[in-house]
Formats: C-alpha cells, structure tokens, sequence
C-alpha cells in the first residue's frame, strides 16, 4: 500500500466515521473498493491527521484531510440564505461529550440530520434530464440513497460539522452516483482551488482552475480505479467548503456502469457554487 492508498483509506473512514446503521454505506464501499485494489495487485490529502478518540468498539477517525483545508457547511435547500452562527466556535478537548446529547458522531435526528436529508432532496433535484434518481438497493437490502450528518472536529480543533448526501443516478441500464459534501467553517487556513480539490481524493489525476462567475472552483479528474470519476471543490469566504462528485460505476458491481458522465467539468463547477450545497453552522 503506498501513501496515496493510505490516504484514500482513512478519507473513506471519515465519510463513514459512526454512521447511522440503516444508511451505512460501509460494507458496500469497502467490498468495491477491495475488490479494485485487488485486479490492480495490491479517499486523501495534503496531510492526514486522523482523531484518535475511541467510539464503540474502534476508532472514530476524522482526518484532516487537508493541513491547508478550510472547510465548512448549513441550510441546504431552495432559495434559503445562510444563516450566521448562533456562537462563537469553541475547541474541542480531550474527554468533551459529544454535542447536542449525541451518542457519537453522528446525527441520526434533529435539525442537523434534517440537514444532510434535505441536500440528499437538493442534489436529486439537479440531475439533468434524460438521468433518474431511484430509489435502489444494495443486495443486502441497503439503500443506496443516504445522507449523513457528522461532528467532524478533533481534539483541539474548532468546532465543526460535515454533512454529506449520496445518490445513485440511473439512465437506461446504467447506474452511477453523485456525492456532495458540506464542511462548516473550520478555522484553518484557505487552501488553493486544486490543492482543495487534492484535498479529498488525492492527487489522482489533472486538476484545472474553472471560474464560475469569478469563484475559483477546482476540478479533478481521476486517473485509474477511484471511487469517483470526477469532483469539484469550492471554498467560500466564510470559510464553508462544498465537494461535488460523480461516477459511472456505482458502489453495486452488479449494476452497469452509465455510459456517460452525468455532468460535464463546467457544469460540475457551476453546481459545487449553488447555495444549495452551502450549510455553514
């Protein structure tokens, strides 16, 4: 395994870092991925600092994916603004309980789990015409529509929350999926558009600036087996960072991949900017 796998692994722990049972997408990524490193023989960032704080059985590890990554999302949804938070962010000790009486990372109710259930409902509605979004099932039974919600902060580390939304997209035959993150303010510091972008998935491809209306927006384009062909990342002045990613295959090997991309480079760069996708509290 060399550094770049080493990243890609612990980015796919933080998306998956306590998720809620019914919408836990871990077994299903963790077989295709396996099954690709396997016909190869053997997710990422600038620097990796994973949280070494103990939930249930094992580690709940959140990487900072990016050293130089300011991220951030809340509200997603129609013509809603962003709203300014309520307080001052406060940092994260050793021993904190988790917020909001939570058991663990994640949100499974409340406002914060409404949050990444009403982007899963946004991204679904900006899928070009011609593609569906159904409603479609793993083998075993799991959905493949899901949304998360997650206390992200490490030890240390100003308070911050990431939500996150997946949805299979079908045309014909083929079945691929869309991905959008939503990272609230974090407090580190801007990183440039394309080592935003690295900051997610690795260096894994070509990266270009696309400027959406003068917002700097990074798009890559992968190179070999990732689990997404393509993904934008934004970052606005307040310090909210926005992912979008897509791919041809599912996570389901059973199912044919799409015969073509959902979106093209600059449609993905014009959609990571929508203010649907911004959630900054």
């Amino acid at each position: 395994m060399n550094e770049e796998d080493l990243n890609e692994a612990l980015h796919d722990v933080m998306v998956r870092s306590s998720p809620p049972g019914s919408m836990d997408p871990a077994r299903a990524r963790e077989q295709g991925r396996r099954a690709r490193k396997r016909r190869t023989i053997a997710w990422a960032g600038v620097a990796v600092v994973p949280l070494a704080v103990v939930v249930a059985v094992g580690p709940a590890i959140v990487a900072d994916l990016a050293g130089d990554r300011s991220a951030s999302p809340m509200v997603a949804g129609g013509t809603s603004t962003t709203p300014t938070p309520s307080a001052a962010p406060t940092t994260r000790k050793t021993n904190d309980p988790w917020p909001e009486g939570q058991v663990d990372r994640t949100a499974t109710a409340g406002p914060r789990a409404d949050r990444s259930v009403t982007l899963m409902t946004d991204l679904s509605s900006l899928v070009p015409a011609g593609f569906s979004t159904p409603d479609l099932k793993y083998p075993d039974g799991r959905k493949m529509r899901w949304p998360q919600s997650q206390y992200a902060s490490s030890d240390g580390e100003q308070d911050y929350w990431e939500y996150l939304a997946m949805i299979p997209v079908q045309k014909g035959s083929g079945v691929g999926q869309l991905l959008v993150q939503s990272i609230t303010p974090d407090g580190k510091p801007a990183a440039d558009p394309c080592q935003l972008a690295k900051s997610f998935w690795g260096d894994t491809g070509d990266c270009a600036v696309v400027d959406v209306d003068g917002k700097k927006v990074g798009v890559r384009t992968a190179k070999g087996s990732r689990s997404f062909d393509q993904w934008a990342a934004y970052r606005y002045e307040d310090g909210t960072v926005v992912l979008l990613a897509q791919a041809r295959q599912s996570e389901d090997a059973q199912r044919p991949p799409l015969a073509q991309p959902v979106f093209t480079a600059q449609q993905l760069a014009e959609l990571v900017t929508s203010p649907k996708f911004k959630i900054s509290s």
